[in-house]
């Protein structure tokens, strides 16, 4: 005998299944009402990025103490080479003298989480200003994949004088660590 006002087995049922899919009582029921899992951030192409062109600054007339002087620095676009995304920084006089300092040049790979992220190991050269493949400091990072490509640029750091650091243009590579 049905009793009027009272719900049957399968409709209490449905209905608890219908509560618990639409998360009132504060969990997920249903795989197909949960949000999707997160994950650890991975390396993505940068949206930012393009071919940057380095020209160095005008060389001021006449040097100031070494305490008191204001390098430039400098560095080539990150590339891929041998298997590895690499990059080479360096500094010019700006108002210091003529002088070895230290150049530090690091990676950096851009990722899903919209951060960069440093790669590998800070490479440190002390050289003279200018640049040339004698004047300047290396980094590379092995590439783990080709493909799809993320996005990388390097900094450099010159602690001489007020000191001078830069970031290079963004590029999206075919490397991902």
């Amino acid at each position: 005998m049905k009793i009027p006002g009272k719900l049957s087995g399968a409709a209490i049922t449905v209905a608890a299944a219908s509560l618990a899919a639409s998360g009132i009582f504060g969990g997920v029921a249903s795989a197909a009402t949960s949000a999707p899992a997160t994950s650890a951030p991975y390396p993505i192409p940068y949206p930012g990025a393009g071919t940057g062109s380095s020209v160095p600054p005008p060389i001021p007339v006449g040097q100031v103490a070494a305490a008191e002087c204001t390098p430039f620095v400098d560095g080539d676009n990150v590339h891929v080479s041998s298997g590895d995304v690499s990059a080479h920084g360096w500094w010019y006089l700006g108002s210091c003298a003529n002088q070895k300092t230290v150049v530090s040049i690091g990676l950096q790979e851009y990722f899903s989480d919209k951060t960069w992220h440093n790669e590998g190991a800070v490479g440190t050269k002390n050289v003279y200003p200018g640049g040339g493949s004698a004047n300047r400091a290396a980094t590379r990072v092995t590439c783990a994949a080709t493909a799809p490509t993320a996005g990388w640029r390097s900094y450099v750091i010159v602690t001489l004088g007020t000191g001078a650091s830069a970031y290079t243009g963004a590029l999206n590579l075919a490397c991902r660590t």
